[in-house]
């Protein structure tokens, strides 16, 4: 790190750092875990690295790999299971949303939250993003899920994802926040 800064090559450091990431995901995938757990581990042990050039360069790989990633999941995503699971997709996003929702809140406001701040806490905590995707991904690919279970998991991180922001903006605008926020400005 001291070194790339003393000969001004700072971005040295930030494709270091992802090809570290993604030899350790290699070497996860290698004794049979998923990529995502090397990398994660690559990722705690860089963070004391100060990588200036990281969100621009972040950026770039973003725009790059998620498109990769989720279109490659699409793909593989059996429209007529999808449509053939509605009841399951229902369901199983009705349990997440709730177990997530009361799992963050009751302990938010046990930590001393007040009702309104839990609620926030408890719905921001509800979306299923990627490691669910993830699972699911591994579960279809070693034949432990099968079509219909994969597409009901693919639907149901979507879904939680999108309602999500729209169940906090109501409760952000019904308590006022939205009010105190502009005249802090």
């Amino acid at each position: 790190d001291q070194w790339a800064r003393k000969h001004k090559v700072e971005k040295a450091i930030f494709i270091a750092a992802i090809a570290i990431a993604f030899a350790y995901g290699l070497v996860a995938e290698i004794v049979g875990l998923s990529a995502i757990v090397g990398a994660f581990i690559a990722g705690v042990s860089l963070e004391s690295l100060r990588i200036k050039s990281y969100r621009e360069g972040s950026e770039y790989l973003e725009a790059i790999f998620a498109a990769i990633f989720f279109v490659s999941l699409g793909v593989l995503m059996n429209v007529q299971a999808a449509a053939s699971a509605g009841w399951f997709i229902l369901a199983l996003t009705a349990v997440a949303i709730v177990t997530k929702f009361v799992g963050c809140s009751i302990p938010a406001r046990l930590m001393g939250l007040n009702t309104s701040e839990s609620l926030i806490v408890g719905l921001g905590m509800v979306p299923r993003g990627e490691i669910a995707i993830i699972a699911a991904l591994y579960g279809l690919s070693n034949g432990l899920i099968d079509q219909p279970v994969y597409a009901a998991i693919l639907m149901m991180s979507l879904l939680t994802t999108i309602v999500t922001p729209l169940f906090i903006k109501q409760l952000y605008a019904g308590k006022g926040y939205a009010a105190k926020a502009s005249r802090a400005r």
